[in-house]
């Protein structure tokens, strides 16, 4: 690294520990410090009469668990961003080079992942960050290519380091990482594989999940079974993308266990669902939207019946939005 002037490294460094942002406020009131708290949600503003955010919703609103909002203005205008379950790291691409960084929103440092993407004419390829494990790890996908440039592969970074921990088959996307990131599951539109020390294990996906009609990924419980929903109809204009059945399959033969019927009680034909998460060994937590935006109804369904009870339902905080992350997705 070259050597810097004393003065520049120390404004530099003092530079990484405050947060990029722009205090919202009333008319009148001054400016507060940066919140240095938790963030609730993040959200992209839109406008009734615009399919996309306006010049002045190009960038990100993060609302803390305290209730204060403030602006993140270094990231790239209306970017893909995520927060950690507990809302305390926020991963986002930085406008001024173009790096994907993830920044502690209580304790103000900036850590930037080692892997650039690839660009071309000076653009880089926009990323898709999911943070994983409290915000230990980032699995970084890409949202498009460009013409003539194939998206590279996913990858999963150690927030900490910065470094790529484990590169995934081209064409791939990531169903699970174990905590201390020594297995993960992956899937593409045929198979699923598991990747450990000891090597890579590929399994076909039983051809009711190689139909298009399959949403969402395979969630894995831990215990060597994974869920996954099967739409109405093929998901194109006009479908019905409710959920018709529920798959459980055998991660160790990708044989499946169980396929039920569902029933649940959505009426708008735009309600499609998806296995968010295990509540128990053999109940899923579905997680289905109802037609309007950003309202969601998530359900208790068992994998072996198809019995489902209602687990909670969330509404949008406030009303014109173009994009929501809820720190608790």
């Amino acid at each position: 690294m070259r050597k810097l002037i004393v003065i520049a490294a120390v404004v530099a460094a003092c530079a990484a520990l405050v947060p990029a942002w722009t205090a919202v406020r009333a008319p009148g009131q001054r400016p507060r410090p940066a919140p240095g708290e938790a963030a609730a949600y993040a959200y992209l503003c839109d406008n009734a009469e615009d399919e996309g955010p306006h010049d002045e919703c190009a960038h990100w609103f993060v609302v803390t668990s305290g209730g204060r909002t403030w602006q993140l203005t270094d990231a790239v205008e209306r970017g893909h961003v995520d927060l950690s379950a507990d809302g305390r790291y926020l991963a986002y691409q930085r406008a001024g080079d173009g790096r994907l960084v993830v920044r502690d929103l209580v304790g103000g440092t900036v850590r930037a992942v080692q892997e650039a993407a690839p660009g071309v004419d000076g653009d880089r390829l926009a990323y898709r960050p999911v943070l994983l494990g409290k915000g230990r790890w980032l699995y970084v996908d890409y949202a498009a290519g460009w013409d003539g440039v194939a998206e590279p592969p996913s990858f999963v970074a150690d927030v900490a380091t910065g470094r790529t921990v484990w590169r995934l088959p081209r064409g791939s996307w990531l169903d699970e990482l174990d905590d201390d990131r020594s297995r993960l599951m992956v899937e593409d539109d045929k198979s699923f594989s598991v990747m450990d020390a000891s090597g890579t294990t590929t399994r076909p996906l039983p051809a009711r999940l190689r139909a298009v009609e399959a949403t969402g990924s395979l969630t894995p419980d831990g215990s060597g079974q994974a869920a996954q929903v099967v739409s109405r109809n093929f998901p194109a204009g006009g479908a019905d993308l409710r959920p018709a059945r529920l798959v459980t399959i055998d991660t160790g033969t990708g044989k499946a266990l169980h396929d039920v019927r569902l029933a649940l009680p959505l009426e708008n034909r735009a309600s499609r669902c998806d296995v968010s998460g295990w509540a128990s060994a053999r109940e899923v937590l579905l997680r289905c939207g109802t037609g309007e935006p950003f309202h969601e109804i998530v359900f208790r369904v068992d994998t072996r019946t198809g019995h489902h009870t209602k687990a909670g339902e969330t509404r949008p905080p406030r009303s014109h939005l173009f994009e929501l992350v809820w720190a608790a997705d």
